[in-house]
């Protein structure tokens, strides 16, 4: 079976340049990542990045002020950060979400984006909760399992598209399977358990048209999606990709 790491470790400088890319993919990783920032805060504080990627995150939580550590289970991830924040280098390492290599309480704040979906999300959860200080923040993202587009591309097109490649004898890299899906109402009670208290739910990265028509008009595609970022609960249910979460962990005096 095709890990995390081996899918995204293997096309790790495509997947970097996807959030530059005005497209949908490159659209619902950059808004993710405004959402994310905005609920970490400014720095001062000593920050983690699990499932750090290629630095993105990283680089823009330097700018801010964090001290940021980071872990990526791709060794080819971790080479891209190391080379967009040279100054961290020593800090971003390669490790599994599920095991930090950190003490306890090592951390001010925490953030875990794109990542939660490909691991074993109450071992994670509960990591994070370790390594994070009473009274620090975590921010977690998670897919939104009620988006039609999400819904359209993982039980219509991909399948379809594997079905024909299957008869056309065509080779292709596989996904990564992820684990079963999490409501977010499901997701809020894990990081509960984990030990930590949810107080914000964002939906965010909404994409409208559906594959293929997306990479038809992937103009169009971006412009409907930044102007939708924000919209009500109704909308965001149906049309927003991704829940990004914000939680605390509570302070020794609570």
């Amino acid at each position: 079976m095709t890990t995390g790491a081996d899918y995204f470790g293997g096309w790790v400088d495509g997947y970097d340049r996807r959030y530059d890319a005005r497209d949908a993919d490159g659209h619902a990783l950059r808004a993710r990542l405004r959402v994310a920032l905005r609920l970490v805060g400014e720095g001062p504080g000593s920050i983690l990045d699990a499932g750090m990627g290629p630095g993105r995150l990283c680089a823009e939580l330097a700018r801010r002020g964090f001290t940021v550590s980071g872990v990526d289970a791709a060794p080819e991830m971790v080479a891209a950060a190391r080379e967009r924040l040279p100054d961290a280098a020593a800090r971003l390492v390669c490790a599994p979400i599920e095991s930090l290599p950190f003490p306890d309480a090592s951390f001010d704040a925490v953030v875990a984006t794109g990542v939660l979906e490909y691991a074993r999300v109450p071992a994670a959860l509960a990591e994070l909760a370790r390594v994070l200080r009473p009274g620090g923040t975590a921010v977690v993202s998670y897919p939104n399992p009620h988006a039609l587009y999400g819904i359209w591309k993982s039980r219509l097109w991909y399948p379809g598209v594997r079905a024909a490649k299957r008869v056309l004898r065509r080779g292709d890299r596989k996904f990564p399977r992820g684990g079963p899906t999490i409501p977010p109402s499901r997701f809020t009670g894990l990081v509960e358990q984990s030990g930590l208290r949810a107080d914000q739910a964002v939906h965010t990265s909404y994409l409208v048209f559906p594959t293929p028509l997306d990479a038809a008009l992937p103009a169009l595609t971006v412009r409907v999606g930044e102007r939708l970022e924000g919209a009500g609960p109704g909308l965001a249910r149906l049309l927003a990709t991704q829940v990004v979460y914000r939680a605390r962990k509570p302070a020794v005096s609570d």
